[in-house]
């Protein structure tokens, strides 16, 4: 199955626009000794951001407290069928024991703007990476057996939370990698209906460029100078 599903993801193109606060998931996840280019150049561009190190931050210093788990049951549907539902889609890795899922989590909900795009133009799932369980995957309009290490390995999952954003045929369109402020992340949902990213080169780096723009027009990041 794992090797079916990597012929069928074959293209996959992996990059990271940020150095991202996430949850390292060395015990259930391999990790990726390679960076490309792409990551290296956008990562240190994020080092300079003050809006991420603000971000950052914040969600540091609720580690040692307990974030409370709120419901989503509404915007997160349960991943035991994964299918786009006509809609683009959102798979969000996740762990038990990430205190970054969970702030994102309360960010959904306690945004009323996020939890409504969520809810009505997208469709999202939750994968907890750190355990395996089966999954029916749509693909191509037929269901197929997968579980989650096969995904976790597919997407190069090293972090929690990562969020995979797919087309409305569950193609993956790009990933973001680690925690995303609530600006970042309704951001990101317009480049992603916005059609930006259509005829764009995952290979080559084209649509991270592409997001990277639109950010910076978003004042999410500063234009390097």
């Amino acid at each position: 199955m794992k090797k079916t599903l990597s012929k069928v993801l074959t293209g996959l193109f992996i990059a990271t626009l940020f150095l991202l606060t996430g949850c390292d998931e060395k015990t259930s996840v391999k990790t990726v000794k390679k960076t490309t280019q792409t990551q290296t150049t956008v990562n240190k561009m994020a080092n300079k951001s003050e809006k991420k190190k603000e971000a950052v931050a914040k969600v540091a210093t609720t580690e040692k407290n307990t974030i409370p788990k709120v419901d989503l049951s509404d915007v997160i549907k349960d991943a035991a069928m994964i299918k786009p539902d006509g809609k683009y889609m959102i798979l969000i890795f996740e762990a038990e024991t990430c205190p970054y899922c969970r702030k994102l989590e309360l960010d959904i909900h306690n945004n009323k703007k996020l939890y409504d795009e969520l809810k009505n133009e997208f469709t999202t799932y939750s994968l907890n990476a750190s355990k395996n369980r089966l999954h029916k995957l749509m693909h191509e309009g037929k269901p197929m057996d997968v579980d989650t290490k096969t995904l976790v390995n597919i997407y190069n999952v090293t972090s929690t939370p990562t969020l995979i954003f797919a087309d409305k045929k569950g193609k993956s369109i790009f990933i973001v990698p680690g925690y995303m402020p609530t600006k970042q992340f309704l951001a990101t949902l317009e480049f992603v209906k916005s059609g930006l990213w259509l005829g764009k080169d995952r290979k080559n780096g084209e649509i991270y460029k592409t997001l990277k723009e639109f950010y910076i027009k978003k004042g999410i990041i500063k234009e390097k100078k």
